[in-house]
């Protein structure tokens, strides 16, 4: 009976440390599926030029273009200038929709991303108009990006310096679950009854 109970103690331990580390080479994993991804956005974010049309966007765009003009009325120049620059963070905003990037790169990114949207907002709603679509969809990463970035507080960058890296580990998985959860429930919710019957 003894021996018994002791066996089965002796296996829930090893199941235990089997699933722990299966999790832990799943959370290894996907980091280096990260490395990439991240390589790839530091090499554009590390020249003159993206950080000269970051400036355009940010400083000069509003001042010297009427938003009536959408993105497609822009002058060749500016145009190429924006899409460069929206199409960087909506990159960023897509893969981490797709848990390739995560939410320490919100924080990083936090104040670039809120005045890259802040300053295309009115030709983004303006386009949107001219397109026609109804919705809410050209860039609407990068806007949900920025909005997300804009909740957060002052000081994340610091507290994320500040927790240990199995803290940050747990709560970047419990991050994606919500946001896997929420998107559910979203595209849930935008199922046609026709569609859902």
């Amino acid at each position: 009976m003894v021996f018994n109970l002791v066996a089965t103690g002796l296996s829930v331990v090893a199941l235990l440390v089997t699933l722990y580390s299966a999790v832990s080479q799943a959370g290894l994993q996907r980091r280096s599926n990260q490395l990439p991804a991240y390589v790839d956005l530091l090499a554009d974010f590390r020249s003159v030029e993206f950080h000269d049309r970051y400036w355009f966007v940010t400083q000069r765009l509003l001042a010297e273009h009427d938003p009536a003009l959408g993105l497609s009325g822009l002058p060749d120049d500016a145009r190429r200038q924006v899409y460069d620059i929206v199409y960087y963070y909506q990159n960023i905003a897509v893969l981490r929709l797709a848990d390739i990037v995560d939410d320490e790169m919100v924080a990083l990114l936090r104040i670039r991303v809120i005045k890259v949207w802040d300053a295309v907002a009115p030709f983004v709603f303006r386009e949107r108009e001219i397109m026609g679509t109804g919705g809410r969809y050209l860039l609407r990463g990068l806007e949900d990006f920025a909005h997300d970035a804009r909740r957060m507080p002052h000081d994340i960058i610091d507290r994320l310096m500040h927790v240990s890296r199995t803290q940050r580990t747990w709560q970047r998985r419990r991050a994606v679950l919500r946001r896997r959860a929420a998107l559910r429930q979203l595209t849930a919710a935008r199922v046609p009854p026709s569609a859902a019957e």
